[in-house]
């Protein structure tokens, strides 16, 4: 402890204090309630731990040899220090040289309190005290056993001295049994003042100690009236019973905690019998205290490879592994475990802590029957094994399969989430009593072990009967796959063998800086922020360039052009270049298509929750991606152009052929002049971002990845509940979670997906025009595809038969409704789901009242409240 040199250095500060306290009489030390505060200024206490603890580290920096013989008893050589590169996942052998000094265990009283018990003042207390108060300790003295009493429970003195001399020794034994009873006796040092002839009036065979011991004193401390003595005691008191105390008292703190905490925990001896284990323990394996205590631990966990398990542990390395751990019902189950070995001799291993990752299991794992034990098996292994008695071999076949492939998924050095879900529920089946309920889990397994977990199926107790509504469904979702056909000419891909030109002329930018328009359009895009928003006016109104005018006015609003740091004119030259880039002969995939899904982004960032999550260079992204996202659109779907052998398809591999072309020839005319290139003074990093986010946007619209966005945000944001309700967790969402980078990635690719398909969101006029357009586009797919001999991609959107109400049905059944529910919980935007709910009533309205056809669609339209202004064509 280095205490030798803190006592001489404690006399020293001794004698300095007493010539600076020469004026001070004797009776200000003796005092019977000392404020802490009064002996924290200036301790000469303080100073003697600050010592003690820098002549420890002296003493060690002095003794070299004593590492070098801790490292002997590991072995020769450690490789795993030499290399830590070839093992280091594992750790010499751990021994209390080897535990950092925590501020928990080694904290020290600020101030020791000490309580003298004297019936009477003599010179033997007036001493006591004296010594103690340079010391810098708070001295407080009792007459009796009632003030002693009182004074020791309202400040738990560390240190109690009672006066145990002559006739004074019966009372000092009861003084000591009365604080012995207290709730706060556990962490004190009491000590009985004896006369020098205590220990020589005994008779030689009894030790005279003993009789102090027994009635609950510490130790014994012969009177002394010589300072210098004293105080030499007093240090040696505090170094060798105050210090240890504390310690404990901190170990008692981790062992409340390490008996409290989620995870399992055994430790035992070096031959391996059980001396500890937490409550834990009793709850997954069923034992109680009393039986596991004293057990060897190897009858109820085991390993399958003990031999290596031994082999790592005898070098003094931590092992990690699945262990086997048979419940008092004799059923196993497989927890990872961690065992670090302990040694306190500095020889070997005295101990091996246990620590098991039983965090999940605690929580669900059902409780162990009481009547359950070793020799009488629960019923409810019986009659799970009864069941299975009457099953088939292939269901006894495939049950050994599975922990098969459960034992070599364990023997993996590498786990991802997904094999710890996998674990768990494998887990689950051995401990269902249930058959029916061990095959749906089997089932879920298997589902799992796919590789497809997002891949978008229709469920099979949904089924639409509806050809049509199945076959859009179907053809928005399907992958690209290549069909081949026989009859197919080898003209037949020349129809779209190529895309026209990407660039326009130089004299196609809209000059705007003095544009003065109707006032119509500047009433208008007053209310761009506005789910009524009229679209369809607005195409009018600017001759069918809608996007640069409306687009010009939401960059604005979100100050793009100064975040990008460039000027307006690029912006309105850039939002002119994409948008001469839309076809506008599409009915519906054009740059109208565009601004709309622009305002709607625009509209939904305006939702206090998304501007607690987006931040101003996600905003610019949103709105880039919502213009760009289908640019150069060819009013033929993906699917089309990979059975026509187009050439995007076969740049693009038949994967996501449409968006990736939209996001290529978005950075393409972006970077292809200065006059349109509003990324220029953006920094590298910046621009790389920015980039990806746009990217990342533009590609998330393709539908066939719809499921696996919409999953993966209902995980993470809502909750589904009852019969296609959604709850939000408005009032309880964690945000640390929302706002992690997958996460955030995951909201915007949701935001502008809503936008691309909230056509069905929109008042009933707005949402009747789209259907009428969307199903002109796919019409006049489907009339081409038979023109060439190609496959029909949908053969039910056939302009003569098909019914546009029943489409629109199944389009909000299968793909919006649940989408749009999601999303209006999220961000709190209820007319999105208001307008849904009524449309979809209305096109059920229509489907009755007979209306099919586009011609019959038109012919409502004609209606004051269904018109749509339209260009010329």
């Amino acid at each position: 402890m280095g205490c030798k040199t803190s006592i001489l250095e404690c006399m020293r500060d001794k004698v300095e204090l007493e010539k600076s306290t020469s004026s001070e009489t004797r009776s200000s030390l003796v005092t019977s309630d000392v404020t802490e505060t009064d002996k924290e200024q200036s301790s000469p206490y303080l100073m003697f731990c600050e010592r003690r603890l820098v002549t420890e580290e002296d003493d060690h920096k002095e003794q070299p040899q004593h590492k070098t013989d801790v490292l002997d008893i590991v072995g020769e050589k450690t490789p795993f220090e030499d290399n830590a590169h070839d093992d280091s996942d594992y750790l010499t052998i751990k021994g209390p040289q080897d535990v950092n000094a925590h501020l928990l265990t080694t904290s020290v009283p600020s101030i020791v309190k000490i309580l003298l018990v004297f019936s009477k003042d003599d010179q033997q207390m007036e001493i006591l005290a004296t010594t103690a108060s340079k010391l810098g300790w708070s001295v407080s003295v009792a007459k009796d056993a009632e003030k002693a009493i009182e004074l020791y429970q309202n400040r738990a003195h560390e240190l109690v001295i009672i006066d145990h001399r002559g006739h004074r020794a019966a009372e000092g034994d009861a003084i000591c049994r009365a604080l012995r009873s207290s709730p706060v006796h556990y962490n004190s040092v009491i000590i009985a003042l004896v006369k020098k002839s205590y220990f020589m009036l005994a008779d030689k065979d009894h030790i005279a100690a003993l009789n102090l011991l027994e009635t609950g004193f510490s130790r014994a401390m012969m009177e002394c009236s010589h300072e210098g003595i004293l105080i030499n005691e007093l240090v040696g008191i505090y170094t060798s019973s105050l210090l240890p105390r504390t310690q404990l008292a901190a170990a008692h703190a981790l062992y409340l905690a390490l008996d409290r905490c989620r995870d399992m925990v055994h430790v035992t001896n070096d031959k391996n019998i059980v001396q500890f284990l937490n409550k834990v323990s009793e709850k997954l394996l069923g034992y109680t205290l009393e039986e596991m205590m004293g057990r060897n631990l190897s009858e109820i966990v085991f390993y399958e490879n003990f031999a290596l398990m031994e082999q790592q542990l005898s070098k003094g390395r931590e092992f990690e592994g699945n262990m086997n751990c048979k419940r008092k019902n004799n059923q196993i189950i497989t927890i990872n475990c961690r065992i670090i070995p302990f040694c306190t001799t500095l020889k070997k291993p005295t101990h091996y802590i246990y620590v098991y990752d039983t965090t999940y299991l605690s929580e669900n794992i059902a409780p162990i029957s009481p009547i359950a034990s070793p020799l009488h098996p629960p019923l409810r292994t019986s009659i799970l094994s009864n069941a299975r008695k009457h099953s088939d071999v292939r269901s006894a076949i495939s049950e050994g399969r599975r922990r098969s492939s459960l034992q070599k998924l364990h023997t993996l050095q590498l786990e991802a989430p997904i094999t710890k879900v996998i674990t768990l529920l494998s887990n689950a089946v051995t401990d269902t009593t249930n058959t029916e309920t061990a095959a749906q889990i089997d089932k879920a397994i298997d589902i799992l072990k796919t590789t497809e977990l997002y891949v978008p199926h229709l469920k099979e107790d949904k089924i639409y009967n509806d050809p049509v509504a199945t076959d859009l469904v179907g053809a928005l979702l399907s992958q690209s796959s290549r069909t081949w056909d026989s009859r197919r000419s080898s003209a037949d891909s020349a129809r779209l063998s190529t895309i026209k030109p990407a660039m326009g002329p130089t004299n196609a930018r809209i000059s705007m800086k003095n544009f003065r328009g109707p006032q119509e359009i500047a009433d208008i895009l007053d209310s761009s922020l506005e789910w009524e928003f009229e679209i369809f006016k607005l195409e009018v109104l600017t001759e069918g360039r809608p996007l640069v005018f409306l687009g010009l006015t939401i960059m604005n609003l979100y100050q793009v052009p100064a975040k990008l740091n460039c000027d307006e004119k690029v912006m309105q030259n850039w939002l002119s270049i994409i948008e001469y880039n839309y076809i506008s002969e599409n009915s519906y995939h054009n740059s109208t298509h565009a601004a709309d899904v622009m305002q709607a982004t625009a509209t939904f960032m305006q939702s206090k929750r998304l501007k607690e999550i987006l931040e101003p260079l996600d905003e610019v992204a949103a709105l880039i991606a919502a213009a760009a996202h289908d640019i150069d659109h060819p009013g033929r779907s993906s699917q089309f152009l990979c059975n026509a052998n187009n050439r995007l398809a076969i740049l693009y591999n038949d994967l996501s052929v449409l968006e990736s072309h939209h996001a290529a020839l978005t950075f393409k005319l972006s970077l292809s002049d200065d006059s349109v290139n509003i990324f220029k003074n953006l920094d590298r990093e910046t621009y790389k971002l920015l980039r990806q986010n746009v990217i990342d946007m533009i590609l998330a619209t393709e539908m066939t990845k719809h499921f696996e966005h919409l999953a993966k945000f209902m995980n993470v944001c809502s909750a589904r509940i009852g019969d296609g309700q959604v709850e939000s967790y408005a009032n309880s969402l964690d945000m640390s979670v929302v706002l992690q980078p997958d996460n955030v990635i995951l909201i915007k690719r949701m935001m502008i997906k809503c936008a691309d398909v909230s056509n069905p969101t929109r008042p009933l006029k707005s949402c009747v025009e789209w259907a009428r357009r969307i199903a002109e586009e796919y019409f006049c797919q489907t009339d081409e595809e038979k023109k060439l001999k190609m496959p029909v991609v949908m053969p039910m959107f056939d302009r003569q038969t098909c019914s546009i109400p029943k489409s629109q049905i199944g389009f909000v059944d299968f793909i919006i409704n649940d989408m749009i529910e999601a999303w209006d919980a999220f961000i709190d935007m209820p007319e999105m789901v208001g307008y849904m709910r009524q449309n979809y009533e209305k096109w059920k309205e229509y489907n009755e009242q007979g209306i099919s056809t586009l011609q019959d669609v038109e012919k409502i339209q004609q209606h004051p409240d269904l018109h749509i202004p339209r260009l010329p064509r």
